[in-house]
């Protein structure tokens, strides 16, 4: 099962991305493709994109740039403190308060001459999210992510991109990087492709696969690398996910999707935003549009009321996140927004009245 998957996993990606290896979680496949770039390049800083998340352990927390307290208390991580990282492009909330297009990406142009100011010019890697999802889902403009790959080949470095939580078919494309015609050094992909059972991998070319064989340990992987179980999960999920079409169905619920989501941006002042691609968006809930200042308590509000309405979103501090099955029909993902729609009036009206949102144990402090 686990060669006929990772030839499944090679035909949807472009030509060259022919190596597949697997590993148990994303912090893993993350951790393995910046390896892969240590190995190849003979540099060892990686660059990451602020805002972005690569998993748990510890040398992928070094290039977790989210915010909150994921880091706190650690002390010095892997990553040298000398790799800044690049500024994500997030519109809406402009790291350099300006506006696109005018502004020409110029989080890049910034990002550019810090790398060149404040690095130690060994840069192995530049590893960002196709969308980065956990900072608040952000779409980048159409030319980030190829000015990202020409910043990588200025550095002589390898660009991972990670899909864990996109891949596959999510965004309306079985991999979110095809919403472009940037082709990475490696890919790193997650649960989503089995349905959540623990199996996850990289995908790279042959030339990278075969200079790396044997240095650094590669390929390399923890103890249950394509567990027969998860590998055969994993295997008819993704025959299915091309058999139903369900990248293309992704694609036009999703405009669908944010019509409804548009509509209620319009109706309710505390959505500042709505971002997203397929069916994967989120809502970006604020004080007031003015500030734009992130208001969590008002998501967690919003999520409890959800639930009692019997739909389940998840809120991240200021960012509820709106990603219904690949397999849901229009009738229930109308039904869905009605639940979420009704959440919003009665959040709106300050229901309930009895629970101080500000308090929840569960709320991290939201950052911009």
């Amino acid at each position: 099962c686990a060669i006929e998957l990772a030839e499944l996993i090679t035909s949807t990606l472009p030509d060259g991305l022919d190596v597949v290896n697997f590993a148990v979680t994303g912090s893993e496949a993350n951790e393995i493709a910046m390896r892969m770039a240590i190995a190849k390049t003979g540099a060892f800083d990686i660059v990451s994109v602020i805002r972005g998340l690569h998993g748990g352990s510890l040398a992928v927390e070094s290039v977790t740039t989210v915010g909150g307290p994921r880091r706190q208390g650690l002390g010095p991580l892997m990553t040298p403190a000398s790799a800044p990282a690049v500024l994500a492009p997030f519109c809406y909330r402009c790291p350099i308060n300006l506006e696109y297009p005018a502004c020409d990406v110029a989080c890049l142009e910034t990002s550019e001459w810090l790398l060149e100011h404040l690095t130690t010019k060994n840069i192995a890697a530049i590893i960002a999210e196709s969308i980065p999802v956990p900072g608040g889902m952000i779409v980048p403009p159409k030319e980030w992510l190829p000015r990202l790959k020409e910043m990588a080949r200025h550095w002589r470095a390898l660009l991972i991109l990670d899909e864990a939580q996109l891949a596959p078919a999510r965004t309306g494309k079985i991999w979110a990087f095809q919403h472009t015609d940037v082709v990475p050094d490696v890919v790193t992909f997650g649960k989503g492709m089995s349905a959540g059972l623990p199996i996850c991998g990289t995908a790279t070319t042959r030339a990278i696969a075969d200079e790396v064989s044997g240095r650094l340990g590669l390929p390399w992987s923890g103890p249950y690398p394509a567990d027969p179980l998860a590998a055969a999960v994993a295997l008819k999920s993704l025959q299915i996910v091309l058999r139903d079409k369900l990248a293309e169905r992704s694609e036009t619920l999703g405009v669908y999707l944010r019509r409804r989501l548009d509509a209620l941006k319009q109706a309710y002042p505390f959505i500042g935003d709505v971002r997203g691609k397929g069916l994967y968006h989120m809502l970006d809930i604020v004080t007031d549009r003015d500030s734009k200042k992130p208001d969590a308590a008002m998501a967690e509000r919003i999520r409890y009321n959800a639930m009692l309405e019997g739909a389940a979103f998840i809120a991240v501090k200021n960012f509820i996140r709106v990603c219904p099955p690949l397999i849901i029909s229009e009738a229930e993902l109308d039904d869905a927004l009605g639940r979420l729609e009704r959440a919003l009036k009665l959040a709106a009206q300050g229901h309930p009245r009895n629970i101080d949102f500000s308090k929840s144990s569960s709320l991290a402090a939201a950052e911009r």
